[in-house]
C-alpha cells in the first residue's frame, strides 16, 4: 500500500523542488511565513488526537477521487476499516516527532508570500473546529485538490 499520510501544511506549503530561502518568506501583509511553524505543530497535535477520524476521512477521499489509483478498488475490496488499518503504520512514522519538527520548519522557511494567508486562513478554521470528526473532514477537505493531482508526498 503507498503512503497514504498527508498533511495540510505539508500538501500546500510544498508545491515546490526549489531549495529553501535563506530567511522566512514573508506575506504582503503583516503575516508571515514563519507563523505557520507553530501553527503546523498545533495541528499535528490535534490530528495526533484525532488520528482514527483523520485517516478515515483521508481514507474516505482517496478513495473517492482514486488516488492514488487503485485506492478505490482496494476500498471495495478489502473494506474501509481495513485500509486504514494499512494505512496507520505509515501514518505513525510520518508523525513522530523529529520528522512534524522537520515539516514545519521547512514550512515556515519554504512557503511562497502568496500562499501564507490562506494556509494560515485555513489552519485557523480547522483549529476552531469541535469534535474530531469535524477537524478530519476540514483537514482533508484542505488536500483535496492536491489528493487529487496525484502528486506524491514530499
Amino acid at each position: 500500500m503507498m503512503g497514504l499520510r498527508a498533511s495540510l501544511f505539508v500538501l500546500a506549503a510544498c508545491g515546490t523542488t526549489a531549495p529553501p530561502p535563506a530567511q522566512p518568506v514573508t506575506s504582503p501583509g503583516t503575516r508571515t511565513a514563519a507563523e505557520l511553524g507553530p501553527m503546523c505543530q498545533r495541528y499535528y497535535v490535534r490530528e495526533r488526537t484525532c488520528s482514527a477520524e483523520f485517516l478515515s476521512a483521508l481514507i474516505d477521499v482517496r478513495a473517492e477521487l482514486d488516488m492514488p489509483p487503485g485506492t478505490a478498488d482496494e476500498v471495495k475490496t478489502m473494506g474501509h476499516d481495513a485500509v486504514v488499518a494499512l494505512a496507520r503504520p505509515d501514518w505513525e512514522r510520518d508523525s513522530q516527532q523529529p520528522r512534524i519538527d522537520a515539516i514545519c520548519t521547512a514550512i515556515a522557511t519554504r512557503t511562497p508570500a502568496a500562499r501564507v494567508d490562506r494556509l494560515l486562513a485555513e489552519g485557523e478554521a480547522c483549529a476552531a473546529t469541535t469534535g474530531c470528526t469535524t477537524f478530519a473532514r476540514c483537514a482533508v477537505a484542505t488536500q483535496r485538490s492536491y489528493i487529487a493531482s496525484g502528486a506524491g508526498p514530499h
